[in-house]
């Protein structure tokens, strides 16, 4: 998934700078996140109802209030990496 995400630097449709680069990190972050979250939300054996420590064991020792630890850094990590994207830009 990292090598696609980076296709478009790869086949010249985008200019490689740092800046592309964090917003391509971000997008790729922020990606997994939701992946994970809707991989539990549409399952049947689990769903939002059952999307709790106590029925997702590997999450559980680094459960943070209502969800994952995981979550929480790396969507503070996406947002954080898209805002530097965006800063003092001009474009």
């Amino acid at each position: 998934m990292l090598a696609l995400v980076h296709l478009p630097f790869a086949l010249h449709m985008a200019p490689l700078t740092w800046r592309m680069e964090a917003r391509v990190l971000s997008f790729f972050i922020l990606f997994w996140v939701l992946e994970d979250f809707l991989w539990f939300l549409l399952n049947p054996a689990f769903g939002l109802k059952r999307f709790r420590p106590e029925n997702i064991w590997w999450h559980a020792p680094k459960w943070w209030w209502i969800m994952p630890r995981d979550y929480w850094v790396f969507i503070t990590v996406g947002i954080l990496l898209y805002r530097l994207s965006y800063a003092n830009s001009t474009s």
